[in-house]
């Protein structure tokens, strides 16, 4: 057995990941690394620890008794020594804004205006995680969360910043290779049966969810379909001329009006859910905190707003 001064600090980071997402998969997105690539490190490390940090189960895993300890301990750790790290480059806490966002939100909503953010307040350094889970924020590293749901959120403030608002999409030369210069007007849930649908282990309703709301639930029962580990997949899945993804449109704006993409239907489904700032209470305080929520209360008004404006121009274009 190889000694435990030998353990190597990325493996550390690499379990804590694994522990926080409860998937190698994820973590190894994470960490940029394949999902093999995680197994293996974490194997190495049990193989020197000689106790399982993990219980494996299909593509989810789940923390063994030791490994609940072990890697609370592990989280610890790794704080203190980025706490550390700053302090000793001059960085002060007080600027660090630790925020933990759903992966799919932050790669297609907050990664391109985040620059934004960034011109506007340079001094204050940001600690971006992404993540499905949810923490315990009065405990947690974390000054705020970027979370889904009904708003209802124990202990914690919630400000809305959108609503979901599902609707299919697909690739413009696959729509015109499938359904030829059909009008996108003239288009009706009944063509999805000539596509394959896309769906995501991570929002396994919302096909159900859609179909159900525009009357077509029969369509899925005579459609080719494809399944996905996460949203992302499947709406890049959808860029790449695959089949029909149903996304939330805040999250395909862009590339609906770079027109990469098609959003055809004038049904659209306003789900009761959306996207909430999160934060403890005592935190709002914080400058930092102020600031970042301002901020992106202000781009998620202008989002809705443009989704809005876009929703009732394509209503009187088809009455």
């Amino acid at each position: 057995m190889r000694l435990l001064s030998q353990v190597n600090l990325n493996s550390l980071k690499i379990v804590e990941s694994a522990a926080r997402h409860g998937n190698f998969t994820r973590a190894g997105e994470e960490q940029f690394i394949t999902a093999s690539a995680v197994s293996q490190r974490v194997k190495s490390l049990e193989d020197q620890l000689r106790f399982k940090i993990f219980q494996r189960g299909g593509n989810a895993v789940s923390l063994t008794p030791e490994g609940e300890t072990y890697v609370s301990r592990v989280r610890e750790a790794l704080e203190r020594i980025v706490a550390a790290s700053m302090e000793a480059t001059g960085q002060s806490q007080e600027h660090v804004l630790k925020i933990s966002v759903l992966p799919t939100f932050a790669a297609r909503w907050l990664f391109p205006r985040l620059p934004l953010f960034q011109q506007q307040y340079p001094d204050i350094v940001m600690r971006v995680s992404t993540s499905y889970a949810t923490h315990e924020l009065t405990a947690s590293e974390f000054d705020l969360e970027i979370r889904y749901g009904d708003g209802h959120f124990h202990g914690l403030q919630s400000d809305l910043l959108f609503r979901e608002d599902l609707t299919p999409v697909c690739s413009r030369k696959l729509f015109h290779e499938v359904l030829g210069d059909k009008r996108l007007s003239k288009v009706t849930p009944d063509d999805l049966k000539h596509f394959t649908l896309l769906h995501s282990d991570t929002c396994t309703q919302n096909w159900q969810s859609w179909l159900g709301f525009a009357g077509a639930s029969f369509v899925l029962s005579e459609t080719k379909s494809i399944y996905f580990d996460s949203c992302m997949m499947s709406y890049e899945a959808a860029n790449s001329g695959m089949g029909f993804a149903v996304a939330n449109r805040a999250y395909m704006a862009s590339d609906i009006r770079a027109e990469r993409l098609v959003a055809p239907f004038a049904v659209h489904h306003p789900n009761t859910a959306g996207w909430y700032f999160v934060s403890p209470l005592k935190g709002l305080a914080a400058r930092k905190v102020q600031l970042f929520k301002q901020w992106v209360m202000a781009e998620a008004a202008l989002t809705q707003s443009q989704l809005d404006n876009e929703i009732r121009g394509e209503a009187s274009t088809a009455a």
